[in-house]
């Protein structure tokens, strides 16, 4: 049934990152068609400022994931409850330090940077696209990580897809009827009481949880470590768009959010394809069965490099005659960034291959000894953007991200050897190198046989389709004569 329910919530996953795609697309399609880049560039960087709450969270939400995992596998309802009341008490002042903070920004906002639009425009906008957020820390969040931890992420997963969908179709009346970015985006706010509702029935129906237990905040005491954790992963998702937004124009702050949209796409399909992996290698490690563990890790990191190595090579290959295909109606900027557009796969590419061994550090509870180099790669984003950005602009902000991805990733694949007995990092540094060669191989056939001159529609699709063949031959071919054993495990994992 642990099988079934890991495909299931793969699969779940797939759906809800498909659509999510797909929404991704649409939507700021409708506001670049509809109202500007500069508005498409606002919306961008208003969504990015109201992240920053998620630096007060400290990483809580891996915390109790990792103190959930125990009594989930022992059944020990007093412990989950334990666990659940003081996540959430912990939430709800989050929520009510975000309401001080989203008002505080929708009055700063307008007055720090300069925009086309009025103050009472900004201020309002900011605080519509708050609403989603502040849901969620209030109510639904402590919900979902319980079903997350015990690997019934399908329920998430599904719930979500709803309310993407419904989205959508409200977004599209919403223009139609009377084209307002601010209509438009209440709707959508509004929609997210659909998580509270649903989590909430599903939780009241099959755990029993004792909402009046009494706090244990010691349950949570590696928050702190946990919160260089929550900051690095921040900062590699806002970093860009800050300094963008502080160091250029909205313009530029949209035509990275447009590249975004497909390097977020892509990453969040292989997360969703992932999303099962990890709470079975957490599982393992609980149970303090190394010989499981390293199979389960062999296989997770198998999967890993499959996946990335194929997805974002051909999403190299294709992005910017993607872009080129989706703003052609757009021309108040450049979108054309073929450059810049390579770049952002690879340091998304980079932050993925790391995920077997980040999830393993957050399963073993190990947030306070990965404190400093989470620190370490946040510096090394920050400062390097910040140096490149003048002089190369979107390309200085990608290469900034580069860098600190390669640091991390190798930190935790050093970590990893020291947590799981027996486990060295060649293994995974042969993996790399061999998907790494192989891949490269695909994108030099691609580029110099059958590159794609001519950008249309009817062109793209059949050159992502050769491309497609020539990068998946090629990882198969790698798979067949070096990856044997990892095959084999896979097929029996699926059996059973």
């Amino acid at each position: 049934m642990r099988n079934k329910a890991t495909l299931i919530n793969m699969i779940s996953g797939l759906i809800l990152q498909t659509f999510t795609i797909l929404s991704g697309f649409i939507l700021p399609k409708i506001i670049l068609t509809c109202f500007g880049s500069e508005v498409n560039g606002l919306v961008s960087s208003l969504n990015q400022f109201l992240s920053y709450i998620s630096l007060v969270e400290g990483g809580i939400t891996g915390v109790v994931m990792a103190n959930l995992y125990k009594p989930i596998v022992e059944k020990d309802e007093q412990k989950i409850s334990a666990v659940m009341v003081t996540a959430n008490l912990f939430f709800r002042k989050i929520g009510i330090l975000f309401v001080a903070y989203s008002v505080g920004l929708s009055i700063a906002y307008p007055l720090l940077f300069k925009t086309e639009f009025n103050f009472a425009y900004v201020c309002s906008l900011t605080l519509i696209l708050s609403i989603a957020v502040l849901i969620q820390y209030m109510f639904s969040i402590t919900l979902k990580t319980l079903l997350n931890a015990d690997k019934r992420a399908y329920a998430v997963n599904f719930t979500q897809t709803l309310i993407v969908i419904c989205n959508v179709i409200f977004a599209l009346i919403s223009v139609w009827i009377y084209p307002s970015i601010h209509i438009l985006k209440l709707i959508s706010g509004i929609l997210f009481i659909l998580q509270p509702v649903i989590f909430g029935y599903i939780v009241k129906r099959d755990y029993r949880i004792d909402w009046s237990t009494d706090p244990e905040y010691s349950l949570i005491k590696s928050r702190w470590s946990g919160f260089a954790i929550n900051l690095a992963a921040f900062i590699h998702g806002s970093t860009d768009i800050t300094i963008l937004t502080i160091l250029t124009n909205l313009k530029t702050v949209s035509v990275y959010s447009v590249y975004g949209l497909v390097s977020n796409g892509i990453k969040a399909l292989v997360q969703a394809c992932l999303s099962g992996l990890s709470q079975t290698v957490g599982q393992a490690y609980a149970k303090k069965d190394w010989k499981e563990l390293n199979q389960k890790l062999d296989l997770y990191e198998y999967v890993v490099f499959v996946l990335v190595f194929f997805i974002f090579t051909v999403t190299a290959l294709l992005i910017n005659p993607f872009i080129l295909l989706y703003t052609r109606d757009v021309t108040d900027t450049n979108y054309n960034q073929p450059i810049f557009g390579i770049l952002l796969i690879i340091s998304e590419g980079l932050y993925l291959v790391k995920f077997p061994h980040l999830n393993l550090a957050y399963a073993a509870n190990k947030f306070k000894e990965i404190t400093v180099p989470a620190y370490i790669e946040a510096l090394l984003n920050i400062v390097i953007s910040v140096i490149l950005v003048h002089k190369f602009g979107l390309v200085g902000v990608a290469v900034g991200t580069i860098v600190g991805m390669t640091y991390r990733m190798m930190f935790h694949v050093y970590y990893t050897s020291k947590i799981v007995p027996g486990r060295v990092q060649s293994i995974f540094y042969k993996k790399f190198c061999l998907f790494a060669i192989s891949v490269a191989i695909g994108f030099m056939i691609c580029s110099l046989v059958i590159p794609l001159r001519v950008v249309t529609v009817m062109n793209w699709v059949i050159h992502a389709i050769l491309y497609c063949a020539v990068v998946g031959g090629c990882i198969l071919l790698t798979s067949v004569l070096f990856f044997k054993k990892e095959l084999t495990f896979f097929a029996k994992y699926l059996k059973r």
